[in-house]
Formats: structure tokens, C-alpha cells, sequence
């Protein structure tokens, strides 16, 4: 069976110095024996791992894409997208999810090992089959920390064309027919209507929607609250009711 997490290496030439520095200040806690990261002076790269899932075998279920920013470091570790925080609470994200009808796994269940086996196999019932995917392949505790840490020259020359390019291709490769974004920036970047504002009309109830640009056949784009956004009261509800107008709509 596949794995949820993978490698790739960034060469990083006249940057590498101060992507050094910086990223050991922003993420050095994660430099220790699970090895997200690994520098090599020789070559001036960084080595890290990303995550990623796409069903093996295929179903004859409609594959949609969950789209987020770029991996956390806790959840590598942990082999698994949305990890326990290391006190052992769980991610809003999986009950949110097993709410709106996506995703009806117990929580009794929701162990990382458990969760991982079944999105890579997708055994799990449900309308659709679930690809995970992080626009950003390179890990951190909150997407701007990859300007901080690479600069921004090196952001919008290498790693953003690339994020775009693979995304693009993904979609084509990977029969992918709708895509959920949880990350407005990544939404902006990958759509045919960007928006401006978004979570005081996802609060309204309002489906956001657009199609993915660079693709010959219509692909679908909606987006929806952060996987951390929790700045109401009811917040759950509101994330809850965006999935499921979500899903009526696919």
C-alpha cells in the first residue's frame, strides 16, 4: 500500500544560509529525530517530507480533491493530515467532516493510522471518493511562514510556479472532477474568479464557486472555512453548513 507522506528536495544555492537560519528559529523544535527537515551543506539543499493521498485502486465514486495550504510538521510526524495536537485533542476537522456527511468515521476510529489506512484505500462509505492534497508541499506551522523562511524571491520564482504546475497537472493526471478549497490565498491562486472576501459570505450562507483555470474540462472549485477557523460561536455549525451546501450542490 502507498503512504501517506513522501520526500523532496528543495535546491536552494545563494538562499540557503538564511533559509537555514530561519527555518531553524521558526521550526527548529522539528529538526530532531523524525527528520521533517535535513539540510545538506554539500549541496546546499533542504531535504523534507510532504504528505499526500489519492485512493489506490479508484472507485467508481466522484473523486474530489480537498484542497489545503501546505502540511503541518505535527502531522508528518504523526503520518496522517490533521493530526492530534501533541496533548492528544483532535483536529474540529474530522468531526466537522464526519458531520456534513463527507467522511462517516467514528471517532473511536479516528487514530491517524486508522484515518490514513482507510483515506488510502477509500474504505469508507460515503458519495465520494477523497484525494488530500496541500497546494505547498513544504511543511510549516502556517503557510506565510514559507515567504519568512525561503524570502520572497525565491517563493515567487521557484516554489509557487511549482505548487501551480503540479496542482494543474494533478488535477489533469488524476481524474480529479471537483475541488474543495479550505485556504482563500491557494483558492485565489488556482481559480478562474478569484474573490476578495469570503468568510462574512460563507457566513451568510453563500456558496463560493469558480473552476479551476489551466484545465480543458470544467473542473469545479468551492470554497470553505479553514480547517482552524473557529471565530464564532458557532463556528461548527457554520463550517458544518458550508459542507453540506457543499456537497448538495456536487
Amino acid at each position: 500500500m502507498q503512504d501517506v507522506n513522501f520526500q523532496r528536495t528543495y535546491r536552494l544555492e545563494e538562499v540557503y544560509e538564511g533559509a537555514k537560519e530561519r527555518l531553524t528559529h521558526l521550526l527548529g523544535k522539528y529538526l530532531g529525530t523524525e527528520d521533517v527537515y535535513r539540510f545538506n551543506d554539500a549541496d546546499r539543499s533542504i531535504t523534507f517530507i510532504s504528505e499526500r493521498i489519492f485512493p489506490s485502486g479508484g472507485t467508481s465514486r466522484r473523486r474530489v480533491m480537498l484542497l489545503f495550504s501546505n502540511p503541518h510538521p505535527h502531522s508528518i510526524q504523526q503520518g496522517m493530515f490533521l493530526a492530534p495536537t501533541s496533548r492528544g485533542r483532535e483536529s474540529d476537522f474530522w468531526s466537522i467532516l464526519e458531520q456534513a456527511g463527507w467522511l462517516p468515521i467514528g471517532k473511536e476510529k479516528r487514530s491517524p493510522k486508522y484515518l490514513a489506512e482507510m483515506c488510502l484505500q477509500a474504505a469508507y462509505p460515503g458519495p465520494f471518493e477523497l484525494a488530500f492534497y496541500c497546494y505547498y508541499a513544504f511543511p510549516s506551522n502556517y503557510p506565510d511562514e514559507l515567504k519568512k523562511i525561503f524570502g520572497r524571491e525565491y517563493f515567487s520564482s521557484v516554489i509557487e510556479p511549482e505548487a501551480r504546475l503540479e496542482f494543474t497537472q494533478t488535477v489533469k493526471d488524476m481524474g480529479v472532477e471537483t475541488v474543495i478549497a479550505f485556504n482563500k490565498e491557494v483558492y485565489n491562486r488556482i481559480v478562474t474568479n478569484p474573490v476578495e472576501t469570503c468568510i462574512q459570505r460563507l457566513k451568510a450562507g453563500e456558496l463560493i464557486h469558480s473552476l479551476v483555470k489551466g484545465v480543458e474540462r470544467e473542473v469545479p472549485v468551492f470554497l470553505t472555512f479553514p480547517t482552524g477557523w473557529l471565530y464564532d460561536k458557532a463556528y461548527r455549525q457554520l463550517r458544518i453548513g458550508s459542507l453540506q451546501r457543499i456537497k448538495d450542490a456536487i
